[in-house]
């Protein structure tokens, strides 16, 4: 028995050191430096203040990630083809002296374990260096590291305490911080990764001292079901200010392939140019909402939703202090927003959509459009959407009010024709100008005065046709809004072609003649 058990741990010592091996073999096929090479940005997020060096140290005392050839090789290629940095690759400890330490303006620790840094000479030079403005990178390992060195492990934001979510896998990631500069390249929306995801448990990894970036994202059944029951937050990417220093973590680097995708490489860069000193970002920590408070603002929207006249507006005055008090973050804005739409696209009452048409008109982006360009043609439902987009800034808002023109009639049409002249939209000139000729007198005219707010070229000469054919109401609102085009002409400088319309209309009764005499006097 103690032949078979002896057999058995020979064997599985020397599987593990074959593993070990084959995680650290080969160098990087030329194949593979050309993907790396194809998917590298082309140049940095920020131009160098001054020439920089990154030292990249790749010494394991432990495991040995089959990885870290890969970095290496991306990073040297990253600095190269952007020039952002240059690299010098080292495994020496004496690197960390501070003769040594001190001609680099960042260290990245490309999957290091065990690092013990016994050396307190070592200690002090690397605290020192960071502490004194220098950055700090870590690359998926580097925090299996500074076990006994609390004020190191306190600094990379985390200690390595396994990985359920293995790098056979592909797990979900969600963007914590979608507007963080860090995260562009990402464009707010998050992602599935085949790769090996550490846990860093508290009280050492906290939102409360450092700024996540993105996350496992625990709503996906596959991720959630690797996790325990304290993983509630397993931080991915992060940043931090340390001293006068700078770190930047992110926990994606244990399979090769991620050092030929785009997405990564290009946060890596602006993590990286942020060690650095060259892209300042905010570090400042916020704070994970807990379930709890998520709970109670789908609460909240749910009174929104069952919300009539008459009826107490606490809930209604709530959301709008929340939206008043996330001003200063829009990443909060945007969930805010989402909240709403969400309203918007469900059964609520009119009272609880009208509500949520006056908010988005002051917070309101692109994504509410969709939501908001489907109410435009019901009539009882078209003036508040019209409300929320009037202020809307983009050509999405102008886009759905065009479409929603020929699909309406009566006063809904009449309200979309009056938000598409407040908004000035010059492509919309073809579409209204016809409508000058509409049976619907209100049409007519909406159309007519909307051409006077549009103003242009297009404009000009619909209405000098419509001029000669418009007669009673109709045609003193042609005239009015002939008269504005040429107060805009005016406006511009181009006061030979405002006069020529001004005396066009000086033969007009009063009040248009005499207003058109009066602008021919200041336009000369």
């Amino acid at each position: 028995m103690r032949q078979r058990l002896q057999f058995i741990y020979i064997a599985l010592s020397a599987f593990c050191c074959l593993s070990l091996l084959t995680n650290c073999s080969g160098a990087v096929s030329p194949e593979e430096v050309q993907k790396m090479e194809a998917a590298m940005p082309v140049k940095p997020v920020a131009p160098p203040k001054q020439p920089r060096k990154l030292l990249v140290f790749n010494l394991c005392k432990g495991f040995k990630h089959g990885s870290i050839p890969y970095w290496d090789k991306a990073l040297e290629i990253m600095g190269k083809k952007t020039g952002a940095f240059e690299v010098v690759v080292s495994g020496d400890m004496a690197m960390f002296k501070a003769e040594n330490l001190n001609k680099f303006d960042a260290v990245c620790l490309n999957n290091t374990t065990m690092l013990g840094f016994e050396e307190p000479e070592l200690r002090e030079s690397l605290m020192d260096f960071i502490k004194g403005g220098k950055g700090i990178i870590g690359i998926h390992a580097a925090t299996d590291n500074f076990y006994k060195w609390p004020e190191a492990a306190e600094m990379m934001g985390g200690q390595f305490c396994g990985h359920p979510w293995g790098g056979g896998g592909t797990w979900a990631v969600k963007i914590d911080d979608p507007e963080h500069p860090l995260m562009a390249p990402y464009k707010g929306k998050g992602f599935k990764v085949n790769d090996e995801i550490y846990r860093t448990k508290p009280p050492l990894y906290s939102r409360d001292k450092q700024r996540v970036l993105m996350s496992l994202d625990m709503t996906e059944e596959a991720t959630k079901k690797q996790a325990g029951p304290e993983d509630t937050d397993i931080g991915i990417s992060w940043v931090k200010s340390y001293g006068k220093g700078r770190l930047f973590y992110c926990s994606l680097g244990h399979n090769n392939h991620l050092t030929w995708d785009p997405a990564l490489l290009g946060h890596y860069l602006a993590g990286i140019q942020f060690a650095l000193g060259d892209f300042p970002v905010d570090t400042k920590p916020k704070p994970l909402i807990s379930v709890g408070k998520e709970t109670e603002m789908d609460e909240l929207f749910e009174k929104i939703k069952k919300y009539d006249y008459g009826q107490s507006r606490a809930a209604l005055t709530e959301v709008s202090d929340k939206i008043r008090e996330a001003h200063g973050s829009r990443a909060e804005l945007i969930k805010l927003e989402k909240n709403l739409v969400e309203v918007l696209q469900s059964d609520a009452t009119q009272a609880g959509k009208q509500f949520v048409c006056r908010e988005l008109s002051i917070i309101g982006t692109t994504q509410s459009v969709p939501a908001l360009s489907t109410m435009l043609t019901k009539p009882e439902m078209s003036d508040m959407a019209r409300y929320a987009l009037e202020r809307m800034p983009g050509e999405a808002v102008n886009e759905a009010l065009r479409g929603a023109l020929s699909k309406t009639t009566g006063k809904t049409q009449v309200g979309i024709i009056n938000t598409l002249g407040q908004r000035g939209d010059k492509k919309a000139v073809g579409a209204i100008s016809k409508l000058i000729d509409s049976s619907d007198a209100l049409v007519a005219d909406a159309a007519a005065a909307a051409l006077g707010h549009i103003a242009g070229p297009e404009a000009t000469k619909a209405l000098a046709a419509a001029r000669s054919k418009a007669k009673g109401k109709l045609r003193l609102v042609v005239l009015d809004s002939y008269l504005k085009c040429a107060d805009q002409l005016a406006s511009e400088g181009k006061k030979s072609e405002a006069s020529a319309i001004y005396k066009e209309l000086t033969s007009e009764p009063a009040p248009i003649g005499a207003a058109a005499l009066r602008g021919m006097v200041i336009a000369r």
